[in-house]
């Protein structure tokens, strides 16, 4: 966009490579400038992640439950708290694009391992990426295999490996194509050795730590192969890795991802010239994915009015965007315990507060793990449901509140750290009047809003004290809690 200032250019970096442009992360991104900023979102080298994901599977005085389920709560944790924001939207974006459910992997441990697989290095060469996830037991479980043999070659695989993950629908590939990759992936399974590992799920989970095991991995069986050449794409192919090889080099794989990288962090439908640029990258780069998110952060397209504030934050920014702007992570980690063992089970507390935050995001329509279709998501417009929306505007955070009881009283709450967090953010900006105040909040939860509804908020606030009702925690608390239901029924609150 003409005219966007530095601050607002890294605005924008956090909203798109991020989880919002929070305050507290526009304090430490804003003197770094634009291109400081791309580097320290692209730098995850020392990032640590909070504890083991096998924390939330294990139960006190109960066997452990590993289902996927639970570990998608410790990487909720991990986006509410990671200073590295877009290690973990990008891993989003495998997530979606190389969807597996749940409910057709029927597998904890595999999903977990999915997970860890497309959050390992998700900027790195999109060689390595495919090549990492088409081989987990995940996607393996998702498109039915256990064992691909030359008495039954799986041209469903191939035909997915081509549609989905490569190429893209309809380009360029043939039937006879699709029938020569799945010659070429015979050998492939994968084999589960979990329930081997002992009587227990404690058991079999302590087991696949000491002897650092799998639970479940990619074998190939070169007994059950069809060997001999195979012609892919006009080209000459022995096996399922040349066939991956060869892929990840396609221009076409160039331009299919570099399309959905850009309608993930920039704007749907993008120009032909931003394309063809990106592309260019990709291939020069040998896939680089960090590199080719680089060269989206230089184009000016990246920052025109079509894309400014112009992209529906999926149902994670929307969640974890709130849980950002008020500073929940210092909060959600009272009482994590730092090097706690493997087998020490994550408290109640982060259960239920990780648990809270994806059913929002779950209700809103991204179901972690759970996605709709092998396709992925219905993105941007496709999260804005008459439902979807209203159950964004039911979510006003995690923590916000703690009940004070007295004995014979009613049970009275009082802010917690996230909602003081907003009020005291407020204060700092020292407003003199319901505008000012309006402003404020506003900047505090990183929206640009309309008069009519910069009106709607005034009025609000001058209903309950305006100004005035600043001086008291819990009144102010409530009263921007509120404010925040109402906020989550503006469109421009929908857009990042």
């Amino acid at each position: 966009m003409a005219g966007l200032t530095e601050r607002q250019k890294v605005g924008h970096l956090l909203r798109r490579f991020g989880f919002g442009a929070s305050v507290w992360e526009m304090e430490e991104f804003v003197p770094l400038g634009v291109m400081g900023t791309m580097d320290r979102l692209l730098d995850w080298s020392k990032a640590e992640d909070l504890g083991d994901p096998l924390q939330f599977a294990f139960k006190k005085d109960e066997d452990a439950e590993p289902g996927g389920y639970r570990f998608r709560l410790w990487w909720v944790m991990q986006m509410i708290t990671t200073k590295h924001p877009l290690r973990e939207k990008l891993a989003l974006f495998w997530h979606d694009h190389f969807a597996v459910n749940e409910e057709d992997v029927q597998h904890g441990l595999a999903m977990l391992d999915y997970m860890e697989r497309i959050r390992a290095n998700p900027a790195g060469k999109f060689g390595d990426i495919l090549n990492s996830l088409v081989k987990s037991p995940a996607v393996m479980r998702q498109l039915n295999v256990e064992m691909i043999s030359r008495a039954t070659p799986n041209e469903n695989f191939a035909r997915e490996l081509l549609e989905l993950y490569t190429l893209g629908e309809g380009n360029g590939y043939t039937e006879k194509d699709i029938k020569e990759v799945a010659k070429a992936i015979t050998g492939w399974a994968h084999h589960d050795v979990y329930w081997r590992m002992g009587e227990t799920n404690n058991d079999r989970l302590k087991y696949m730590k000491k002897f650092d095991t799998p639970a479940v991995f990619y074998i190939v069986a070169p007994e059950v192969t069809i060997p001999g050449s195979k012609t892919v794409l006009g080209k000459q192919v022995q096996t399922g890795d040349d066939v991956l090889e060869m892929l990840s080099h396609h221009p076409q794989t160039a331009r299919y991802i570099c399309e959905k990288l850009w309608s993930w962090f920039g704007y749907e439908n993008p120009e032909k010239k931003v394309i063809d640029r990106l592309v260019k990258r990709f291939l020069d780069a040998d896939g680089d994915i960090k590199l080719v998110l680089r060269e989206m952060s230089e184009i000016e397209e990246f920052y025109s009015a079509k894309s400014y504030r112009g992209l529906v934050k999926s149902p994670t920014d929307y969640v974890v965007g709130i849980c950002r702007a008020q500073n929940a992570a210092p909060r959600l980690t009272k009482d994590f315990v730092a090097d706690k063992p493997f087998d020490d089970p994550m408290s109640q507390g982060m259960l239920d507060n990780c648990g809270a935050a994806m059913y929002y995001i779950s209700e809103c329509g991204m179901n972690i793990f759970f996605p709709d279709s092998v396709a992925g998501w219905d993105w941007h417009e496709g999260w804005t449901s008459t439902n979807m929306l209203l159950r964004r505007r039911q979510f006003t955070g995690i923590l916000t509140w703690y009940p004070v009881e007295e004995k014979g009283k009613e049970t009275i709450y009082y802010p917690d750290e996230p909602v003081k967090n907003v009020i005291n953010e407020i204060r700092k900006r020292n407003p003199q009047d319901t505008e000012a105040l309006v402003n404020a909040f506003c900047t505090v939860y990183d929206c640009q809003i309309s008069p009519d509804q910069q009106r709607v908020l005034i009025a609000h606030f001058d209903k309950h004290g305006g100004v005035g009702l600043m001086k008291d925690d819990r009144s102010f608390g409530w009263i921007c809690t509120l404010a925040l239901q109402l906020l989550g029924s503006v469109p421009e609150f929908q857009l990042c």
